[in-house]
């Protein structure tokens, strides 16, 4: 009998210990399913469509940024009627930058208080054939890095000579007051090309 009870008891420990180990990774399993399911949940997959309520939109007229194309002709149109070129860099993933389109960017079109300034958009990860500023053949890409953006959104002041008038905007740290801060930067770039004319 005292061999049994201790096969017995053994059995149990071992039967225990396993049971534990058994618990243990049937835990580990379901935290790192909820973990990933959580983790694809905040990233959709790339293919999937992004769903944006835009049912505020349906009464609004429709506007269009304009893609930056030429900007040997865009830097010269500037000079003459003495603008600030606004150039959003933008990215196609970049939801803050479909938010900074469609609440400020947009709005400011849509108002016609704006014609002081000449407002395109250059998609940082596209490579669709452009002109820079001396007119020779480039790329979104190539034309963002060599101006050192990286980061998206940022805002790019520019005078008629392809020159910096303001402080970039990069990023958006709040949007109630982000229009206060583009306004601002504006009005530093007017003030800088009326200087230098």
């Amino acid at each position: 009998m005292g061999n049994s009870t201790r096969f017995t008891r053994r059995s149990v420990n071992r039967l225990s210990a396993l049971n534990r180990d058994i618990s243990l990774k049937i835990f580990l399993l379901i935290s790192f399913i909820i973990g990933s399911t959580l983790a694809f949940a905040q990233y959709p997959d790339e293919n999937d469509e992004e769903e944006y309520d835009t049912s505020y939109d349906q009464n609004l007229p429709f506007v269009e940024i304009k893609a930056a194309e030429n900007f040997a002709n865009l830097t010269q149109l500037a000079k003459k009627n003495g603008q600030v070129i606004l150039l959003e860099m933008s990215a196609t993933y970049c939801g803050f930058c479909k938010t900074l389109e469609e609440e400020i960017i947009k709005p400011m079109l849509r108002s016609g208080d704006y014609d002081h300034v000449l407002i395109r958009k250059l998609n940082i990860d596209s490579h669709y054939p452009m002109k820079d500023l001396k007119g020779n053949k480039s790329s979104p890409f190539e034309l963002s890095s060599k101006m050192g953006v990286y980061l998206t959104p940022t805002l790019v002041f520019l005078d008629g000579d392809g020159n910096e008038v303001s402080e970039r905007i990069i990023g958006i740290n709040t949007l109630e007051m982000y229009g206060g801060y583009v306004d601002e930067a504006i009005n530093q770039g007017i003030k800088s090309i009326n200087k230098t004319h």
